[in-house]
């Protein structure tokens, strides 16, 4: 064999192998292709746009890979204001690289006036992002997205100002700048009002004032008749947003000039002993109602000795609102005159008077009556007749002279029908009273038994009056009947109805057909049936036919090709049916009604093919709120012709702009979602007109975080804050019913829920539910509405995980049906001091061989345990581990430690010589670790210096057993700030004693598990702190707080808070318990002595 040094290869032949690997990996690096970039311009240097224009982003690329597969795998983003793509900011957003790289470029529409950056990179091979700056500024003013309210409020007084505010607003709700122009003022804003039925109201001195100092547009006009209203203003004929507005215009004060009154029963003519009424209308000065109590005086004057005349019983009450009724009984005969005025003004109501005639006369309104068959019912354009028969409270006949009977025929809709009086003498048997009676030359009989009573034509005052009229339209009336004021039935009136006359031929026509239709389709033809006075006739389907007729004359003829169906009565007067044509070709048809054809007959239908046809198909689009879509109405649309005209009805929620006869952009309004829907109508080369729909669909925006705290603070193993819960997180989500879902997660800790304050009454938006999303319960879930999760994130509480302290983040996910939005939100745990932790049992058995150095106390492989030293303000120590030191403390009661010390940690040691109580420097030169045999020794070092040191422990004696004392204190030191400085507090100190037995006094595997031969429970003591710090719950006695003036480390002794000594899972895991627990107001627990 030859010697180890012939064995290796020559120096040369390893620089050989270095060198010829480096190359390798040379060429191999000049082999990759290197990533490409990019420039990124504004074309034509245009960095300027207005809302709705097209931006245009050059690339330019630069070292690019060739080959189609790389140019095909380029992604090019645009971000807006942290959006990317298509956002608020931006739409329509595409990246053209397909072509030749120099035209190359992305495109994308501004939708919002301001200035921005866009970001724009590339995400396949993480090209850097590069910035781009570009204003837009508003495009002009769209009707439909312009916002019309009120300036001061939507209330006024009759012949006061109303103002109306329009801010302009472009199709994308950007506000147009004021400018030197005015808009509207052309007449392009138009202001109209109406009742909720649709019938305008007029007003007066409509103005356009121009630009207010608000920045927008101010009209003003000047209602003149109260009531409530819908204001509607216009721009261009398109109904701007927020119209129709309504306004509530109040009547002004009673001006008596304009004041009016009216007859209750509409007469003048009144009988002895009845009650004059007469209504008394207040008026301002537009002759509105106004329902203010005024006070007015009357005054009666007979005409005849053109005296007063006094009314004890006149009273005047309210009827309604602005209506009054004044009455007094009338007790003398005669022509009086009504004076009714103001006595403060001594002004009379309409500066009139009001005339009056009080008549000898006895007629009783329950015994007079009306009797006849035109009473009840009457037909279109015939005259009918009826009876009235006047009598007194006794039944006998009440003459009176014919002016002083009245008769009014009024239908439901308020149209009247005259009707004609005259003294009755009807030569046919007449039902009176109870009795058939007859009038002839002038005499009545029949009436109660006795009473006959002969009226002389022209002497005599006739009591029987005979009725005709002839009504026009047919409907339900009301018959009114009244002897002077006295209306007769009891006060009610007779139910009259008027039926449709018969088919008037040439008035009813065919309302409704196509001139040009397809083959085989269903075709409707609509006809209108009507008597001479326009009445609808109904329930005359059976007598109309729909006939096919030859070109020269109106004679019907057969076709196999055309087919009809049965005419439908739709109950108005019109009846529909349908017919179908399988040829083309000129098509003549009729509708006959019985044996007569109805205007236009014939009427001519042309027949053609489908081609000639165009056809529409409904849109289906969905948009984000507050975002913009842009699309092709004509794609699922066949036009004949290839050409079209297309027009649109705007929609309701949203602005369209329509950029050719195809292309449209759709933008909801601010605020808006749920569905919308618009109209266009497509005019193709062949006169065809065909309508489609657009529906829109208009989705929320995931839900949005409004409010986020910048930091919180918590402090180390404790609930922050102490009360209630974090405050200003909220979330914005504009479909307040749906529920939505928010999940908080902490990285380092975990996130509660503070109780919270209970609802009496609560309503379907206060549902919540609250859930842990995994089986560790690191999770808190809400689901519920966005009210009821606002409401609970006030609640949000938090802990670290235990010893954690530093720098967290809270993870908020909000999540709906719509998507998801993510936000942090970073929390800051202040540290506080905890004390160390010694690892070790309560004996432990020095067996095994003895080395030079002694028995090795902590031995790895002997013991079935590991004795350490823990210091658990280590785990999150975010600075160098090694800054944070202890002082190790061990010392035999007898005999010797033999101690192994590194370099690092001699400088500061000290020790205790056999014989000696005190502690020594340690006097030594030596840069280089040391071997020591002492009674004791203490030095400052990191918790892995301190480690090392136990494992390197061996024990010296002539004794079989001693006890070690181990103390470690932790210098006061936990943490550091963000700025790494270090963290100090009050030292805390945990001290353990160790029985080292060299001899077997008992089992030795009782005794490494600390196993209690006796059996019995003792009773754990209680041990006071150091620091005479109140425990806790969760503090455990066995650790205790050293005084500063112990073990002197130089750290800064701050007063910074501190927790209470305390146990750790890892020491109740490997060591017995030494000491009682404190729990509060509980008794001392009872806990079995075991050692490991």
């Amino acid at each position: 064999m030859g010697s180890p040094r012939s064995s290796l290869p020559p120096l040369w032949l390893l620089l050989l192998c270095v060198v010829a690997a480096a190359r390798r990996a040379s060429m191999a690096r000049a082999q990759q292709p290197m990533p490409p970039s990019f420039a990124f311009s504004w074309l034509d240097y245009r960095s300027s746009f207005v809302a709705g224009d097209t931006a245009v982003i050059k690339i330019t690329p630069l070292d690019l890979p060739p080959g189609d597969e790389a140019r095909r795998s380029l992604s090019f983003t645009a971000t807006v204001n942290g959006r990317r793509g298509n956002s608020t900011y931006i739409a329509d957003v595409a990246a053209h690289h397909a072509g030749e790289p120099a035209a190359w470029n992305i495109t994308f529409v501004p939708l919002r006036a301001g200035d921005f950056v866009v970001l724009v990179g590339e995400e396949r091979f993480g090209v850097a992002e590069s910035t781009l700056e570009f204003a837009v500024a508003a495009a002009g003013v769209h009707p439909s997205a312009s916002l019309a309210s009120w300036t001061y409020s939507g209330a006024c007084v009759a012949g006061s100002k109303a103002s109306v505010s329009v801010a302009l607003r472009d199709a994308f709700g950007n506000g147009v700048a004021r400018g030197a122009d005015m808009p509207g003022g052309n007449g392009n804003l138009k202001v109209s009002v109406s009742r909720s039925n649709g019938a305008i109201v007029e007003f007066k001195d409509f103005r356009y004032n121009g630009w207010a100092e608000d920045g927008r547009i101010s009209l003003e006009f000047v209602p003149v008749v109260a009531g409530a209203f819908l204001v509607r203003v216009q721009s261009d004929d398109n109904t701007l947003r927020g119209s129709p507005l309504l306004l509530t215009v109040n009547p002004g004060p009673v001006y008596i000039a304009k004041s009016t009154c009216s007859w209750k029963y509409g007469t003048n003519v009144l009988q002895i002993f009845s009650k004059l009424e007469i209504f008394i209308h207040q008026k301002d000065y537009f002759g509105n109602a106004v329902p203010d109590i005024h006070p007015f005086d009357a005054r009666i004057v007979k005409r005849a000795t053109n005296l007063s005349v006094p009314v004890a019983d006149l009273l005047i009450e309210v009827v309604d609102d602005g209506t009054r009724l004044l009455s007094f009984k009338a007790v003398d005969p005669g022509e009086f005159v009504l004076t009714i005025f103001d006595p403060k003004l001594n002004q009379k109501i309409s500066n009139m008077d009001y005339v009056y005639n009080v008549f000898v006369g006895y007629c009783d309104g329950s015994n007079s009556f009306a009797n006849g068959s035109g009473l009840a019912h009457s037909v279109a354009g015939s005259v009918s007749h009826f009876m009235v028969y006047l009598q007194d409270h006794y039944s006998y006949p009440s003459p009176i002279e014919s002016a002083w009977l009245k008769v009014q025929i009024l239908s439901k809709n308020g149209a009247s029908v005259n009707s004609t009086i005259s003294p009755g003498e009807l030569n046919e048997e007449t039902f009176v009273g109870g009795h058939f009676s007859t009038f002839v030359g002038g005499h009545f009989s029949g009436g109660p038994t006795g009473h006959q009573e002969k009226i002389i034509a022209g002497n005599m005052r006739p009591n029987s009056f005979n009725v005709s009229y002839t009504p026009k339209f047919a409907g339900e009336y009301e018959i009114w009947v009244q002897c002077g004021n006295i209306v007769i039935n009891s006060g009610n009136p007779y139910k009259m109805t008027v039926s449709t006359g018969v088919v008037s031929t040439d008035l009813s026509t065919v309302v409704t057909f196509v001139r040009k239709v397809k083959t085989s389709v269903h075709n409707e033809v609509v006809v209108q049936l009507v008597d001479p006075f326009m009445n609808p006739m109904i329930h005359l389907a059976s007598k109309l036919r729909i006939q096919l007729t030859s070109a020269d004359s109106t004679t019907p003829m057969n076709a196999p090709s055309f087919t009809a169906g049965e005419f439908v009565d739709n109950k108005d007067g019109s009846y529909t049916t349908y017919y179908v044509a399988k040829n083309t070709g000129l098509y003549r048809i009729c509708i006959q009604f019985e044996d007569a054809q109805l205007k236009p007959c014939p009427f001519e239908v042309h027949v053609v093919q489908d081609e000639d046809f165009s056809t529409v198909q409904n849109d289906i689009i969905s948009v984000r709120e507050n975002e913009s879509v842009s699309f092709d109405v004509l794609s699922n649309d066949y036009i004949a012709g290839g050409q079209a005209v297309v027009n649109f009805y705007p929609p309701l929620h949203g602005s369209v702009l329509q950029y050719n006869q195809k292309k449209f952009r759709y933008t909801p309004f601010e605020g808006f979602f749920g569905n919308d829907t618009f109209w266009y109508i497509i005019f193709d080369k062949h006169d065809n007109i065909a309508y489609g729909t657009v529906f829109i669909s208009v989705l929320c925006r995931p839900p949005q975080f409004i409010s986020l705290p910048q930091q919180l603070h918590a402090t180390e193993d404790t609930i922050a804050p102490q009360f209630g819960g974090f405050p200003g997180i909220k979330i914005a989500y504009s479909d307040a019913a749906e529920n939505i879902s928010v999940m908080l997660q902490a990285q380092s800790g975990n996130v509660s829920l503070a109780p919270m304050p209970m609802k009496f009454h609560q309503t379907s938006y206060d549902v919540l539910s609250i859930s842990t999303g995994d089986r560790y319960g690191k999770d808190l879930i809400f689901n519920g509405t966005v009210e009821a999760i606002n409401g609970a994130l006030r609640f949000v509480k938090y802990i670290g995980n235990e010893d954690f302290y530093g720098n967290d983040i809270i993870k908020i996910y909000a999540m709906s049906r719509s998507g998801r939005e993510d936000a942090q939100v970073p929390i800051f745990v202040e540290p506080i001091n905890d004390p160390p932790v010694i690892l070790a049992p309560e004996s432990i058995f020095l067996g095994g061989k003895k080395s030079i150095e002694g028995y090795q106390i902590f031995d790895k492989q002997r013991d079935p345990f590991e004795s350490s030293i823990v210091e658990p303000d280590l785990q999150s120590f975010p600075g160098n581990k090694s800054h944070l030191q202890l002082v190790l403390s061990l010392e035999v009661h007898e005999g010797a430690l033999m101690v192994t010390l590194t370099a690092g940690i001699v400088a500061t040691a000290e020790v205790k010589i056999e014989g000696n109580n005190y502690w020594q420097p340690l006097q030594t030169s030596s840069a280089d670790r040391i071997v020591l045999r002492v009674a004791g020794i203490r030095f400052r070092g990191s918790v892995s210096d301190c480690n090392n040191a136990m494992q390197r422990l061996f024990y010296q004696g002539r004794s079989n057993e001693t006890t070690l004392v181990i103390i470690v204190n932790d210098l006061g030191y936990f943490g550091c700030y963000p700025d790494c400085s270090m963290k100090s507090g009050t030292p805390l100190s945990t001290i353990k004693t160790i029985r080292l037995l060299i001899r077997k006094s008992v089992k030795s595997r009782d005794l490494c598990k600390g196993k209690n031969h006796n059996k019995k429970t003792r009773k754990l003591k209680k041990t006071a702190s150091h620091q005479n710090t109140s425990t806790s719950s969760s503090d455990d006695a066995g650790y205790l707080s050293a005084p500063a003036t112990v073990l002197s480390s130089g750290g800064n002794r701050s007063s910074l808070r501190q927790r209470s000594p305390r146990s750790r899972r890892q020491e109740l895991e490997l060591q017995p318990l030494t000491m009682s627990r404190n729990n509060g107001d509980q008794d001392d627990q009872l806990a079995e002595h075991k050692d490991k």
